[in-house]
């Protein structure tokens, strides 16, 4: 089971690999706010995608029951759809928390969270061949016109699928 929050949900649909990767991760949910950020919004123009999914039950909108996890993430300087996104994960034992969030990603060790990111949920989708090799490419380089992630970072990802 993974937790999805609002920017990992925004970049997988804008590179058209969202339900690819709801369909490897089996079990994918986030929280209302989540929801609310990305698609009661319509602040996106890939919100249709993320609806879509939802809707078909790909994506599972679950409500935070103990609101005392979500100061707890807020005490931490993590708030909105990303306090949520913890709490979540905190509340149903789940596996992993997708986030590209720079300020979660600092703080996993003290949140006792495991993360992954967009960039490694591609390269996961290649490895275990749900993609082929021009469509990671292809990906990556979508990533690197977003603008949000080191080049480094993806320039390794490039190489680790060579």
């Amino acid at each position: 089971m993974i937790v999805k929050d609002s920017m990992v949900l925004i970049h997988l649909a804008k590179i058209t690999l969202l339900e690819r990767s709801c369909e490897y991760f089996k079990k994918v949910i986030i929280p209302k706010k989540v929801y609310e950020e990305v698609v009661a919004c319509k602040e996106y123009p890939d919100t249709e995608i993320i609806e879509s999914l939802v809707t078909n039950k790909k994506i599972a909108v679950i409500e935070v029951k103990n609101k005392k996890d979500i100061e707890k993430a807020n005490q931490f300087n993590i708030q909105k759809g990303e306090a949520e996104a913890i709490a979540l994960y905190w509340q149903e034992n789940a596996d992993f928390i997708a986030t590209d969030d720079d300020n979660v990603r600092k703080k996993r060790e003290m949140l006792n969270i495991n993360i992954i990111g967009t960039p490694i949920i591609i390269l996961k989708l290649h490895q275990e061949k749900i993609i082929p090799k021009d469509k990671f490419i292809e990906s990556i380089n979508k990533l690197r016109r977003i603008g949000w992630f080191n080049s480094s970072i993806l320039d390794k990802l490039l190489l680790e699928a060579k």
